[in-house]
């Protein structure tokens, strides 16, 4: 019998007791495949107690610490009294921030302020918490409320836009004798959340022009470079200041009521439109909590 007629033998009715062993043989085959993969493609003896004293678990990775920011930004027109007067009027800023900062930014315009669980009344109104105090004409002034939610870790970092984009915006900076004009520039605060203790962190806020054509630039990272898309960028770092928060308060960033020719005009004054703007930004602490991993590698 040829080597072809033996192996067609196999499946003949004459020979089911050789076909039974043949399946036999593939299922243990199988199943021997099988569990090496199962067990990371190696066959290994399991003992049922630890080695040295280690766990037979692998560790539980720690959940990830962030901390939630709401952000609202409030729009209303640029001399309205209520938001470039009043509000300052009701808002600690004595206790936000040293006194040397706060020379430094009062000087340029910038007002900077804190608040607690309950919003003082004007601030509630900006904030549509409270109804506007209506005029003879049984109207109220318009209040633009733009928010969002962003999720930080401890040492994450957001860009908190101020104003809208101009086309050319005349600055001098600080230390500077001469102004500089951008095109197609707007305001930014760069912010750093810093975690200190359950209910605490700092925020570290560095003012920021961005402006120019958004292209791949180069931007360090480490210690070394990576090209990011974005506009140049012109950081302020004598303007940087830091504020320490609670769970539920509340940071309040405006222009002084005659900023217009200061920097912090440039960031929440806009004379651009049909209408001159003015712009405020409420930043509060709102959560902190522990993300647990889905799942662990």
């Amino acid at each position: 019998m040829t080597a072809s007629a033996s192996h067609l033998d196999l499946y003949s009715p004459s020979s089911s007791k050789n076909a039974v062993l043949l399946r036999i043989r593939w299922c243990l085959v199988l199943g021997i495949v099988c569990a090496a993969a199962f067990a990371g493609c190696q066959i290994t003896d399991f003992e049922g107690t630890s080695q040295q004293g280690k766990s037979l678990l692998n560790p539980i990775t720690p959940g990830m610490e962030t901390v939630q920011l709401d952000i609202v930004y409030v729009e209303r027109d640029a001399e309205d009294p209520l938001l470039s007067k009043f509000v300052w009027e009701e808002i600690d800023q004595v206790g936000t921030v040293d006194l040397e900062t706060r020379s430094r930014l009062r000087d340029q315009g910038f007002r900077v302020g804190l608040v607690g669980l309950t919003p003082p009344r004007t601030l509630q109104r900006l904030l549509g918490l409270k109804n506007e105090i209506t005029d003879s004409a049984g109207t109220s002034r318009h209040t633009d409320l733009i928010g969002r939610q962003t999720f930080l870790p401890s040492g994450g970092t957001t860009s908190i836009q101020t104003s809208m984009p101009v086309p050319e915006m005349k600055i001098l900076l600080t230390g500077s004798k001469e102004p500089i004009v951008l095109s197609d520039a707007h305001g930014v605060l760069h912010t750093e959340v810093e975690r200190l203790q359950d209910g605490w962190i700092k925020l570290h806020l560095t003012p920021e022009i961005h402006y120019g054509s958004s292209q791949l630039r180069p931007v360090a990272s480490g210690n070394q470079f990576q090209y990011q898309g974005g506009q140049q960028i012109e950081q302020l770092r004598d303007l940087s200041f830091t504020v320490t928060m609670n769970v539920g308060e509340m940071l309040i960033l405006s222009a002084d009521e005659n900023a217009e020719d200061q920097i912090a005009g440039k960031f929440f004054i806009n004379h651009n439109g049909q209408r001159d703007r003015r712009y405020m930004v409420a930043i509060r602490l709102t959560d902190m909590k522990k993300i647990q991993p889905l799942y662990e590698n």
